[in-house]
């Protein structure tokens, strides 16, 4: 029995509830307590352990606590010491690997395989899957356009699969019982038409991808068998270690369960599979074990790392005599913010599903109850400037109290972190940054592409766009034009410093030289300037450092190894803090705001374009368990999000960012509509406000717009520019004002050559199947030569087009005979609105009645509803394309003629046909794109263009726009 601090012990367990009091009381046998949101579940299960110490003889080592955060171990330490004193330093309190690796360390002459053994290197785990899958018999996981597609998937799929504590022998089988279970299963089975009785193309796609997964568990066999090798272990090894060895190790197993006596576990909602066998294996010694675990499935966020609520019910039904403990007060949140988010998380349960996990939880707060503030906002400019206001007043009301803005992605942290920027709100966040894709990992990774590779005159474009030197923004267009026509010296003149780190790469040691990129480009600088900057170039160095020890002992060397590791990897993220730490507003995403609380939470973009999920690509099928719906997990992060308020709550929904519609989030509907009050804001146009700084960033973004609206007046708008718009403003920003620059690709170059072949074609006096096929062939032959295609990727381009050529000619002799006036590669003009607009129309076919547009796709058919953007993943770019053409061909000369625009798709299908697709266009479609010129328009003219941004996660233009924001590169 050891010395407890009674005065303190007495204080705070008189605070306690009745529930609470009985949780701390219980020491005997397996307790589970339901914790909801501010009912004290830290406080209980600190009290608790003290209470242990204080009526039983075990000593603190007897008795193991585990967390699911180092931040959650750190604060129940410290709140054990305030009541037991050094006694609890001495309590094992851990998260699971730190506990794992705590045993694998005191009981090393149980694992004498993990002797010497250290812990792999992500460059290491990705070197070793790359040498494994250069063995011919995974040449379906090397594709020869790019080998490395797969290895990040394989390393994820191999950390997925330890977390959930599935061997390779456990993937492996199950792959095969999944394809034995699709191919005889009805439910995958046709019903009709030539393939009835066959598998569906759904059923088909999944066995391939079960293959597949046949082909990862023999590559993760394989990676196990090398890592112990090479005396390698990985993060997630360290708990499947122990639990391996457990099963194996009865001694080992009989010590631990002797020796720990009395187990806690905190947030168990989250545990996954393998933390909940290494839980139960210890556990499990007694008939009726000292378990006390905590937790509240509403707020089981974790699902994409294993955790399910399968696991959080799993005690119960090993110890049916387990006493459950619904702990029902909650003392953080008003009492309407509880009743509205009870409402919505019921939604998640069917009738009598978990009865004991769905606590009413009610408040003890003493202020007066508000409602909740649902405020929806014609635009993200109305919302934004809602936002900006409420938080000012509270500031200005209440300058004690802490806010929250609290968002579901990582974007949307950067994109809240910004305004509150520009509108002099000074604000704290703790995000996950890729130094890939942050603006300053944009830009040096850019420039070293550039400096290893002078052709890669695309990446210097994009230093000098996101701001590199600080040219103005017509001296930025001028040295991209020059960039375009291949006029490098001009480059060179104007910045001196590029010849000079050309000269200096064979000179400088490898890490030494990067820095001096850092220093001469002017990166280092903006480092000096920003804390978050300086944390991602920290990064950044780190990284080298660490490829430099791999062996690149040469610049060049190690950064062909960094631009290698960015193309694999993918990701490489890094935890950054921004802000000052005393802000009284907190900017994070929900997953982070797990265990906080405030006194107001503001959650803007409640919207389903940013809560729900977009269906994640998923290339192996591993066995899960639990098959629990999306939309479930996504409703409790909003509760999770939503319950962190003490007095106020605000939930903001745009209508519309730039030309793009938003959904009000569904969840909002299923509050308690007694608990909310409801505020619609129409559109608003934003204005820089007369007090704000105009900082050089500002500067630019003004002087980015003058010249958007010059080139647009001076130019005109192509149908090209239109669709960049239409998927995102930025997109139409970087490739339709600045023009950056592109490397040629296979796909692009294939469509160049067969364009210009198809022209010639239709110049040929006599057009036969002969005729045709050999000036096809010439053609493109003629156009590859002068390609800049590397010769890896122009070989196989040119004769895939050569194999083509005799099936398209077959296929289009008929199309090719048409009759009329032709005329090929036309430039054609019209005006809307006062706006210019133009096009270059591939074929046009006059007749006294009729003008026939073609247009060529060098890609396989796609159906009428794929190409009308019908379709999951389908934009409708090619119908807007004969939308905006029928557009350009309908002035007063040719109104009487019938305009019929047509795509011809010249990739051959599986049966040798190019079938030319005709799309009658009705007045509603010239509707359409009329008012997507329209918001175009518009949108240039007020310069929201540069403030939207589009709905795809890795949008590469979204991401260079962050870098064309920071403050210039001077």
């Amino acid at each position: 029995m050891y010395t407890i601090r009674n005065m303190d012990f007495d204080s705070y367990y008189k605070k306690l509830n009745k529930a609470q009091k009985e949780a701390v009381d219980t020491i005997e046998g397996p307790v589970m307590v339901v914790a909801g949101p501010g009912t004290g579940k830290t406080q209980i299960l600190t009290l608790r352990i003290a209470n242990i110490l204080k009526k039983t003889q075990v000593d603190p080592e007897n008795i193991l606590a585990l967390t699911f955060t180092e931040a959650g171990a750190k604060e129940m330490r410290r709140r054990l010491r305030l009541i037991a004193g050094p006694a609890a330093d001495r309590v094992r309190l851990h998260t699971y690997h730190g506990f794992a690796g705590s045993i694998i360390s005191e009981f090393d002459d149980h694992f004498p395989h993990l002797a010497r053994a250290r812990q792999i290197t992500e460059i290491e785990a990705e070197s070793i899957v790359r040498e494994i899958l250069k063995d011919k018999k995974f040449y379906k996981l090397r594709p020869s356009g790019d080998p490395d597609l797969y290895i990040a998937k394989i390393i994820s799929a191999i950390s997925d699969s330890k977390q959930e504590a599935w061997m390779p022998e456990m993937v492996r089988s199950f792959a095969r019982d999944e394809i034995n279970r699709v191919s005889t299963d009805e439910q995958w089975l046709s019903t009709r038409g030539p393939t009835k009785g066959k598998v569906k193309a759904e059923g088909l796609k999944r066995i391939e991808k079960c293959e597949r997964t046949l082909l990862f568990a023999d590559v993760y066999e394989v990676y196990e068998a090398k890592k112990i090798s090479e005396r390698l272990m990985d993060y997630d090894d360290l708990i499947l270690e122990l639990i391996s060895t457990l099963r194996k190790d009865e001694l080992l197993l009989r010590l631990l369960q002797e020796k720990f006596q009395y187990i806690l576990v905190d947030e168990h909602q989250d545990t996954n599979d393998a933390q909940n066998t290494l839980i139960r294996l210890i556990a499990e010694f007694f008939e009726s074990p000292n378990l006390f675990v905590v937790g509240d499935e509403k707020q089981a966020i974790y699902r994409f790392q294993g955790a399910s609520v399968e696991n959080f019910m799993s005690f119960q039904k090993k110890w049916s005599g387990i006493k459950i403990i619904r702990l029902e007060q909650n003392y953080r949140s008003q009492q309407n913010i509880l009743d509205a988010s009870f409402a919505m998380i019921e939604n998640n349960y069917s009738e009598g599903l978990y009865p004991e996990l769905r606590v009413r939880l009610q408040s003890e707060a003493e202020e007066e109850s508000r409602p909740i503030d649902i405020v929806t906002a014609g635009n993200n400019i109305a919302s934004d400037e809602y936002l900006i206001s409420q938080i000012k007043e509270v500031i200005k009301n209440h300058p004690k109290q802490v806010s929250a803005v609290i968002v579901r992605r990582n974007s949307d942290v950067q994109s809240a972190l910004a305004l509150l920027e520009e509108n002099n709100i000074p604000a704290m966040a703790e995000r996950g940054s890729d130094i890939f894709l942050d603006p300053l990992g944009i830009i040096f990774f850019s420039l070293i592409e550039f400096l290893a590779d002078p052709s890669k005159t695309e990446s210097l474009a994009r230093c000098l766009a996101c701001g590199l030197w600080d040219f103005d923004i017509d001296q930025r267009v001028n040295l991209i034009k020059s960039l375009r026509s291949g006029r490098v010296s001009n480059i060179d003149n104007e910045i001196p410093g590029l010849v000079y780190l050309r000269k200096e790469m064979i000179h400088s040691g490898a890490v030494a030289y990067l820095i001096l990129v850092g220093d001469e480009s002017g990166i280092t600088d903006i480092a000096r300037r920003d804390s978050g900057a300086s944390q991602i170039w920290r990064g950044i160095i780190s990284l080298s450092q660490e490829l430099a020890r791999q062996n690149p002992d040469s610049a060049a060397d190690l950064i062909r190894a960094l631009l290698n590791y960015r193309q694999s990897a993918g990701t490489r993220k890094i935890k950054i803090v921004v802000g000052p730490p005393d802000a009284l507003v907190r900017v994070m995403t929900a997953h982070g705001s797990k265990g906080l609380e405030f006194d107001n939470v503001f959650l803007p973009y409640a919207v389903e374009e940013s809560w729900l999920p977009r269906g994640r690509g998923e290339y192996f099928i591993l066995p899960r368990q639990d098959e629990e719906a999306d939309l479930a997990d996504e409703r409790r992060l909003f509760y999770v999000a939503l319950t962190r308020a003490r007095s106020r709550a605000y939930i903001i929904s745009p209508l519309e960012e730039g030309p793009r519609k938003l959904t009000p989030l569904r969840f909002i509907e299923e509050l308690d509509s007694t608990q909310i009050a409801r505020t619609e804001l129409p559109s608003s146009i934003k204005k820089l406000q007369e007090n704000r700084v105009l900082r050089p960033e500002f500067k630019r973004k003004s002087e980015a717009v003058e010249y958007a609206k010059r080139t647009l007046a001076g130019y005109g708008l192509s149908v090209t520019a239109l669709n960049h718009f239409c998927e995102c403003p930025l997109k139409f920003f970087y490739k339709s004002i600045l023009r950056l620059p592109e490397p040629p690709t296979a796909s692009s170059e294939k469509g160049n050559a067969m364009h210009e072949a198809i022209a010639n074609v239709w110049h040929l006096e006599t057009k036969t199947e002969k005729t045709i096929a050999e000036t096809i062939s010439q053609s493109v032959r003629k156009y590859m030569e002068s390609s800049l295609l590397p010769s890896y990727d122009k070989e196989p381009a040119l004769e895939s087009l050569l194999e083509d050529a005799p099936v398209v000619a077959s296929a289009l002799l008929a199309h090719f005979q048409e009759k009329g006036t032709i005329s090929t590669e036309t430039r054609r003009e019209a005006t809307f609105n006062s706006q210019l607009l133009h096009g270059k129309l591939d074929a046009v076919i006059e007749s006294a009645n009729s003008i026939l547009v073609f247009d060529y796709k060098t890609r396989e058919a796609m159906s009428v509803n794929a190409i009308k953007g019908n379709t999951k993943d389908a934009d409708g770019n090619y119908f807007r394309q004969l939308v905006f053409y029928k557009l350009l061909l309908m002035d007063d000369k040719q109104a009487r003629k019938k305009i019929e625009p047509a795509l011809v798709f010249v990739k051959p299908d599986s049966k040798g046909r190019c079938p030319v697709v005709s799309l009658p266009i009705e007045e509603g479609d010239l509707s359409k794109v009329k008012e997507e010129i329209r918001m175009l328009i518009e949108s240039v003219e007020s310069g929201s263009f540069l403030e939207s941004s589009c709905e795809q996660k890795d949008c590469e233009y979204c991401v260079l726009n962050r870098a064309f924001q920071k403050e210039p590169l001077s």
